[in-house]
């Protein structure tokens, strides 16, 4: 019954594939990722109290609609119009600090969220995690619930000797127990949106997201519009370092990138510098101005290779070191100062010898 549900779901968000070019010319909105909201966790995945405090009150005094997240997609598939400053609010993992710090703020507003949960982190009680009497709160406050996984694991790798078959019911059984609990816990609140765990993702888990009726959110950055890829939307992290109110500013004004990938898209690097060779469709940008970088490299080398048709390459200036590493193309609106247009990419690099890196 959840199976066919999520399923149906996904044929819903869908519908209108046909007209996404058109439709994401008017049509988009800005997804925040935020973990920890507090004082005393790792600074990579937390921002302040105070910080996030700022944040909301930003978006309140510049005319920001916070919507649910599922309200927007599923609009946003039907074609439907969208508010011109439309942002979404998600906490990934399910710290304790969404209750704490952060909701109390956004109940003040009657703004939504929605916090993806990892349910052994729930069931075990682990600490610093909510529980499920407190993420009824939350739902109460205004929360929607979405999948996580069961354990946060790297669904891309294959653990030793494992078979295709055997890493396809391991992953779909990290999806499907993670829904059915939530489910389970709190029925209405559950949505059908899978955060990939680490923003971790490839065409095989993604295809198994597909099948069992999910849509996929990253942890890449840029907007989300009709012609997005479902199965892999992008969000915007903020976490210390990464969280001025000059650079929420920017983020919350961004607009997607029409651009698609030439040939066959990859995820999993083995080293070297991987290009990203794409077509830009997008008129409604300064496309002399495009520019692409690469995560702890800064600006790549851009080559136009079909000026008229929009075809260029961008490489990295070094080999990729082993880890996640962010690709990020970039232009600003041909029409309205301060836009910018964005595409992100994520490469997942293993080491020398072919071993994962860790975390």
């Amino acid at each position: 019954m959840v199976l066919c549900r999520r399923i149906a779901a996904l044929a819903i968000f869908i519908t209108g594939i046909a007209h996404a070019f058109a439709a994401i010319a008017a049509d988009s909105a800005v997804i925040f990722m935020y973990h920890h909201v507090a004082h005393d966790t790792p600074a990579s995945t937390t921002v302040s109290p105070a910080r996030f405090a700022e944040h909301l009150q930003w978006l309140e005094s510049n005319g920001f609609d916070v919507l649910p997240l599922i309200s927007v997609l599923n609009r946003l598939s039907a074609g439907e119009p969208l508010p011109d400053n439309t942002v979404v609010i998600t906490f990934d993992d399910g710290y304790r600090s969404v209750l704490s710090e952060a909701a109390p703020l956004l109940q003040q507003r009657n703004w939504p969220f929605t916090i993806f949960v990892s349910t052994d982190y729930v069931d075990s009680g682990y600490d610093g995690y909510l529980s499920w009497d407190e993420l009824r709160r939350l739902v109460d406050m205004g929360a929607s619930i979405g999948n996580h996984t069961k354990s946060h694991a790297h669904l891309v790798r294959r653990l030793a000797a494992e078979t295709d078959a055997q890493w396809t019911a391991r992953v779909t059984g990290e999806i499907t127990g993670a829904d059915r609990r939530i489910t389970e816990e709190l029925d209405d609140a559950s949505i059908p949106v899978l955060a990939w765990p680490y923003g971790e993702y490839d065409a095989a888990t993604q295809q198994i997201a597909a099948n069992l009726g999910f849509i996929g959110v990253g942890q890449h950055s840029g907007a989300v519009g009709a012609a997005s890829d479902r199965l892999a939307l992008p969000r915007f992290p903020i976490a210390t370092g990464f969280d001025s109110l000059d650079d929420f500013a920017l983020r919350a004004r961004t607009r997607p990138l029409l651009m698609t990938l030439a040939g066959t898209e990859r995820h999993v690097s083995d080293g070297g510098r991987p290009a990203l060779e794409a077509f830009l469709h997008d008129e409604r940008v300064q496309r002399d101005e495009l520019a692409c970088y690469a995560g702890g490299q800064g600006r790549m080398q851009l080559e136009w290779l079909d000026v008229t048709a929009g075809r260029f390459i961008a490489r990295p200036r070094q080999a990729l070191r082993p880890g996640r590493t962010k690709y990020n193309c970039t232009a600003p609106s041909a029409t309205t100062t301060g836009v910018y247009h964005w595409f992100g990419y994520v490469w997942m690099t293993r080491r020398p010898n072919g071993d994962w890196y860790e975390e």
